[in-house]
C-alpha cells in the first residue's frame, strides 16, 4: 500500500485518503473471530492516514502547501475516512483514531468556510456523497462494508428537513435491506435510520414516494413477527409515522374513529397479554405509556383489554413504575368522556402501593412517588369517589400494622 501526499496528482491524494478506509471483511459466521482481527489491524493503518491527511489540510490552510489542491477534490474521500471513525468504540477504531478524525473534520470546516459540520453539509453536494458509497452499500455488500455503514449513518444523521426531501432515492434503499436481515442489530441500525428519515421528511414526500406505504407494510409485520425485544424500535417508527402521514383528516368531530394507531394496538395486544415473562413483561409495559399517548381519546375503545393488562403488569418486576406511567396516560387521555373505571383503577394503584411495603426490604421510591401521583391524577377526575375511598383506607384497622403504607397513604 502506498501513500502518496506529496503528489500533485488528485487521484493519488485520493486514493491514499481512501487508503485508510476499511476494506471488505468476510461475511462467513465461521471466521467472525479472524474478522475482528482483520478490522483491527487495519487501525493502525486508518490513523496512519488520519495523521498524513491532518498535516496535509493543516498545510492547505495555512498555504503552505506546493500542491495546487483545492479543498472540494479531496472532500469526499475525507468525509468518507473521517465517517468510519465517528465513534470510538467501533471494532476498526479507538479513541486515537475518534480523535484524529475530529480534528481534521475542524480543518476541513475551516477550509471550506463552515463555523461546523452542520453547516458543511448544508454547503456541499451531498448526494455525490451517497453516490460515492453506493457500490459497497448496494443489495448485500454492506454486510461486507460495515464501516460504511457507520459512515452512511453519520452523515444520514446531519441531514435535516428540508434538506434530506431530496435525498430519498439515495438514502431508504440501505435500511430496507438492513430491516431485511435475519440480524437484530441490522434491524436496530435500519430502524435508527427510518426515524431519522421520517422525522426530516414531509408527509407529502413520503406519500408521494411511496415509500409510506412501504415502511407501514414493513413495520406492521415486523410488529406481529419480530422478537419483542425489537418492538420498542420499531413501534417508535411505527407511531410517527402513522403520526404524520395518517392522522391529519382527524378532527374533533371524528376523533373516535379507527386509526392505524388502533390497527397497532390491534397488533400489539394479543402479544402483550400472551407474555408472562420479567423480561418481555418489562419490554411491553416500557412501550405502553408511549402508545396510550399516541392514540389519545382512541384507547377508551381497548378499556376492556387494558385494565386486565395494567392488572398483570403492575405487579411484575420492574414493570411497576412503567405501568403506572400507562394508568396514568389512559386517565389523562379518557377523561372527562370516560370515567367510571376510577374504582378499578383506584384498587390497581392501591395495590401496587401496599406492595411496596415489604418485610425487611425498602419500598422503591420512583415507583411509590409515581403511584402517588397518578392516585392524585385520578382524584382529579373523580374527586368526591376518590377522597372517600383514601379516608377510609387511612382509618383502616386491618392496614395499621403496614407502616410505610399508611405513611404513604397520608401524603395522598
Amino acid at each position: 500500500m502506498t501513500l502518496n501526499f506529496d503528489t500533485e496528482n488528485l487521484d493519488e491524494i485520493n486514493n491514499s485518503i481512501l487508503n485508510g478506509c476499511v476494506p471488505e471483511v468476510s461475511i462467513n459466521e465461521n471466521h467472525l473471530a479472524e474478522r475482528d482481527e482483520a478490522l483491527l489491524a487495519h487501525l493502525e493503518t486508518a490513523k496512519l492516514v488520519l495523521n498524513k491527511l491532518y498535516n496535509l489540510l493543516s498545510k492547505l490552510l495555512s498555504h503552505d502547501a506546493d500542491q495546487q489542491i483545492r479543498p472540494e477534490d479531496i472532500l469526499n474521500s475525507c468525509l468518507y475516512l473521517c465517517g468510519e471513525h465517528c465513534k470510538s468504540n467501533l471494532p476498526w477504531s479507538d479513541i486515537e483514531s475518534y480523535s484524529l478524525m475530529n480534528l481534521c473534520i475542524e480543518k476541513i470546516c475551516s477550509l471550506m468556510n463552515c463555523h461546523s459540520i452542520n453547516e458543511l453539509f448544508t454547503k456541499i453536494d451531498v448526494s455525490s456523497i451517497f453516490v460515492g458509497l453506493q457500490y459497497k452499500l448496494k443489495n448485500d455488500n454492506w454486510k461486507k462494508y460495515p464501516a460504511a455503514v457507520e459512515c452512511y449513518m453519520w452523515v444520514l444523521k446531519y441531514l435535516k428537513m428540508p434538506q434530506l426531501n431530496s435525498f430519498l432515492y439515495l438514502v431508504m434503499p440501505l435500511p430496507l435491506n438492513m430491516f431485511d436481515d435475519y440480524c437484530d442489530s441490522s434491524k436496530i441500525t435500519a430502524l435508527d435510520a427510518f426515524l431519522h428519515i421520517i422525522d426530516n421528511t414531509p408527509a407529502v414526500e413520503l406519500t408521494m414516494s411511496g415509500y409510506d406505504i412501504v415502511l407501514l407494510k414493513s413495520f406492521e409485520s415486523g410488529l406481529a413477527s419480530l422478537e419483542y425485544q425489537l418492538v420498542p424500535y420499531i413501534l417508535k417508527c411505527f407511531l410517527m409515522l402513522i403520526s404524520k402521514t395518517q392522522m391529519k383528516h382527524l378532527s374533533k368531530k371524528n376523533i373516535i374513529e379507527w386509526t392505524k394507531f388502533d390497527d397497532v394496538m390491534n397488533i400489539l395486544l394479543p402479544r402483550m397479554e400472551l407474555e408472562y415473562k420479567n423480561e418481555s413483561v418489562e419490554c411491553y409495559a416500557s412501550i405502553l405509556p408511549l402508545i396510550l399517548d399516541f392514540i389519545g381519546f382512541s384507547c377508551i375503545r381497548w378499556t376492556e383489554r387494558l385494565i386486565p393488562l395494567f392488572v398483570k403488569y403492575i405487579m411484575h418486576i420492574n414493570s411497576t413504575f412503567s405501568t403506572v406511567k400507562a394508568i396514568e396516560a389512559f386517565i389523562k387521555q379518557t377523561w372527562p368522556r370516560k370515567n367510571l373505571d376510577w374504582n378499578v383503577l383506584l384498587t390497581i394503584l392501591v395495590k401496587a402501593l401496599y406492595n411496596e411495603d415489604k418485610i425487611n426490604q425498602q419500598p422503591n421510591m420512583e415507583n411509590v412517588l409515581a403511584i402517588i401521583e397518578c392516585i392524585r391524577i385520578l382524584e382529579a377526575a373523580r374527586p368526591e369517589c376518590v377522597r372517600n375511598v383514601l379516608n377510609k383506607l387511612k382509618e383502616c384497622k386491618e392496614f395499621q400494622s403496614k407502616k410505610m403504607f399508611i405513611e404513604f397513604l397520608k401524603t395522598l
